[in-house]
């Protein structure tokens, strides 16, 4: 399992690369982005933010690299609301 903290500064900058690969409409970069938020997740025990990758990196493999589904912005504000949901949690548990 991953400590709280390097599991936030990795999703923090996962997430912040997803989003900017999306508004660039740059394929190959989201989805690298996006499987390393899912193995993160997983490693985090996340399974929840893991599933959500996971749906996502779906979506990106049934369409050509060079063209995104759209809107794909809602799969990506999924993801950042469960990461918020999940990194309270870790806070939380990790105080206690």
């Amino acid at each position: 399992m991953l400590d709280v903290a390097t599991f936030i500064y990795e999703t923090s900058s996962h997430l912040a690369c997803s989003r900017q690969a999306a508004r660039r409409q740059d394929g190959r970069t989201l989805r690298a982005a996006v499987l390393a938020l899912g193995d993160l997740s997983a490693r985090a025990g996340a399974d929840r933010m893991a599933a959500l990758c996971n749906g996502l990196c779906d979506v990106l493999r049934a369409h050509a690299i060079a063209t995104l589904p759209s809107p794909i912005e809602p799969l990506i504000d999924a993801i950042a609301d469960e990461f918020e949901q999940v990194a309270g949690d870790l806070h939380v548990s990790s105080s206690a």
